[in-house]
């Protein structure tokens, strides 16, 4: 009865500045308050200043708790990680390695000694440069925008996750928004005509990385390298625009301004130019490829990769690990068919279907070193792979060990040294890695900032930091400074609003 009470206190009492964690179920509800620690086994303590007492949560009624509304009060200074066989990504720099054991020394847990047939990756300079964003975590770190003719694109803020969505978009009948929901944004409409755009941050020489799941139908456009600039028109020209239709090539100029957007079909893609004639008319271009097939199903998820360098003109997409298409473009031409369209430093998406659900999450904006292959092709079974950090040189043999800053591989061709500021990668034979059937069930994954994510049984802790047992490293306290996010997930299946509201 107290517990009962408690809750419908904690549900009804609206939310303080001063709290600022959030507690997500998994039947869609959510509560404000602080994440004071994991207590008598695995029990989440939950407190709020208004209420006073604090309440214990089994972690199966919970899906997501998010720390400081996805912002941490320290991100890590270092990109370099490890990636182990449970699909962790363990922040920090290797001091040794050895045929049996990995030393790594993180920001966050200190020394942690790790099974070498437990780690398939090492990643020194990850992604060949520097993390410029990471998420999505928050929502205020994205705008909306919807083609309106005489006006061009208009703007809008999305108000935190528990507010309607005000201003001038949500003002409007029937205008589908996009949904910002823990660690993802979430398209739910059946109409379509609404972008969602970052407005900065891609540099000349970019990675872009999300993850997306769809269902029913994928139609969806990338754009990224857009400037969002759109022309003036008068009221005189107004009835001489294009008609504009939601859903069609020509919208997404009114979307993104000059720029490219790359059109995500279940089983093709295609790659356009965006930009506005002199009479301010859209003028999208398709750029042409040799091979544009995919399979990616009317429902299912992928992980999209985009690579593109304004200064070369060269544009990959990798789905899944796995090359898909390039297509190259000249840039000592001004003229819009000849020369790089991209002139921005801005991303976004629009579903472009009716009735078609998607989700975005794990989204990454990082440098690009020009390395031309995907992750996944540098893995073999028989050899370790080193691949350097100038984005080209690879060698093929076995890591010996790592001492002193220093790796050292025994190759068909020699014995190499390598200083490890040199090393972009390493990826380690399949044949030499544990079995991953025999693993244990992970209960709670922690996401760090600006890149990390480990998995565990919880043990014990308190707000500052969490005690748990992870299957490659043992058993850890981890600093929860760098952390923006706790995950948990129910065994033998995966439940999150995803499922619920679709």
């Amino acid at each position: 009865m107290k517990y009962t009470l408690l809750m419908a206190i904690f549900l009804a009492t609206p939310c303080f500045g001063e709290d600022g964690d959030m507690l997500r179920f998994r039947n869609g509800d959510q509560l404000h308050g602080s994440f004071s620690g994991i207590v008598e086994g695995s029990s989440i303590l939950w407190k709020r200043k208004d209420v006073g007492a604090g309440v214990n949560f089994n972690p199966s009624e919970i899906r997501q708790i998010v720390l400081r509304g996805g912002r941490p009060a320290k991100s890590l200074q270092g990109l370099s990680h490890i990636g182990t066989i449970n699909g962790d990504r363990i922040p920090g720099t290797v001091r040794d390695l050895d045929g049996k054991r990995i030393l790594l020394e993180t920001e966050f847990a200190g020394m942690l000694e790790i099974p070498r047939d437990r780690v398939g990756l090492l990643a020194p300079s990850p992604l060949g440069g520097r993390v410029l964003y990471n998420g999505p975590f928050a929502a205020d770190e994205w705008e909306m925008a919807r083609v309106k003719l005489a006006d061009g694109a208009r703007m809008i803020k999305p108000k935190p996750e528990e507010e309607e969505i005000e201003g001038e978009i949500a003002e409007e009948p029937n205008v589908p928004v996009w949904k910002f929901s823990g660690s993802a944004w979430y398209w739910q409409n059946k109409n379509i005509g609404t972008a969602l755009v970052k407005k900065g941050g891609v540099p000349d020489r970019a990675i872009i990385r999300f993850d997306l799941a769809w269902k029913n139908r994928l139609s969806m456009a990338v754009a990224f390298h857009s400037d969002f600039v759109q022309p003036e028109i008068g009221e005189d020209d107004k009835n001489e625009r294009v008609n504009v239709r939601a859903g069609t090539p020509t919208s997404l100029p009114g979307f993104f301004g000059k720029s490219y957007v790359l059109h995500l079909y279940s089983n093709y893609v295609m790659l356009y130019r965006t930009a506005f004639d002199k009479e301010g008319q859209p003028r999208p271009e398709q750029v042409r490829a040799n091979n544009t097939s995919v399979r990616m199903g009317n429902s299912g998820r992928a992980s999209i990769e985009l690579r593109c360098n304004r200064l070369t003109g060269e544009i990959v997409l990798f789905i899944d690990g796995e090359f898909v298409a390039q297509w190259s473009e000249l840039t000592n031409e001004d003229d819009l068919a000849n020369g790089y369209a991209g002139t921005g430093d801005g991303m976004g998406f629009v579903v472009q279907s009716e009735d078609s659900p998607v989700r975005i999450s794990e989204i990454v904006i990082a440098e690009w070193n020009g390395m031309p292959d995907a992750a996944r092709s540098l893995q073999v079974d028989d050899a370790d792979i080193v691949l350097l950090s100038n984005g080209t040189d690879r060698l093929a043999g076995t890591v010996k060990g790592i001492h002193n800053g220093k790796l050292t591989l025994e190759s068909r061709y020699g014995d190499f040294e390598f200083p490890m500021e040199e090393i972009a990668e390493i990826r380690f034979a399949k044949s030499r890695l544990a079995d991953t059937e025999n693993m244990t069930a992970e209960a709670l994954r922690i996401r760090l900032h600006p890149i990390g994510r480990i998995s565990g049984k919880p043990l014990g802790g308190d707000g500052k930091s969490i005690r748990f047992l992870n299957d490659a490293a043992g058993e850890i306290d981890l600093n929860m400074d760098s952390a923006v996010m706790l995950e948990f997930e129910p065994s033998g299946s995966f439940l999150d609003d995803w499922d619920v509201n679709f």
